[in-house]
């Protein structure tokens, strides 16, 4: 199964927002932007590429909205709008947006057109080239290892 974008880290400017901590959960461990994301299934890259084309106040709302559906400390969920307003401007101010069909194979510069007419006739110069050149060796001779030529009789055709 191909993985999607997202894996590939193409917007790298988004990952000091993914990868901030907006909390610490209920048994103790931290919780990351991206995580919320992810258990939410949605994906991070795409989520985060995308609010930075909404306004402040959009994005906060989400966030908050996100962040308020975790398993966090009460006093987490509480702050979840303050957390949500310090976070967001981690966020770079206009990153690229992602969208589905986007690949890192697209991204890499195509070649010209007529760059694989050209490698084709090439080969096939090359190839004609080879055909055309003379061959040395007798054709009614064998050359056995000692180096010593033997020749066939020639037998009459009737």
């Amino acid at each position: 199964m191909p993985y999607p974008d997202a894996f590939a880290l193409k917007n790298l400017g988004l990952n000091e927002f993914l990868f901030a901590e907006i909390g610490t959960e209920a048994n103790g461990s931290p919780l990351t932007i991206l995580s919320v994301l992810a258990r939410l299934g949605r994906d991070p890259w795409a989520e985060a590429a995308g609010w930075t084309q909404l306004p402040t106040a959009s994005i906060i709302d989400r966030l908050a909205d996100c962040i308020s559906q975790m398993p966090l400390r009460p006093s987490a969920l509480a702050e979840a709008r303050t957390t949500a307003a310090r976070l967001i401007l981690l966020l770079p101010a206009r990153a690229q947006p992602f969208r589905k069909g986007d690949s890192m194979a697209d991204k890499k510069s195509k070649a010209p057109r007529w760059v694989p007419i050209a490698v084709f006739l090439a080969a096939l110069a090359l190839g004609i080239g080879f055909e055309m050149i003379p061959s040395n060796a007798p054709t009614d001779a064998i050359v056995p290892l000692g180096g010593q030529v033997i020749k066939h009789p020639q037998v009459p055709v009737n």
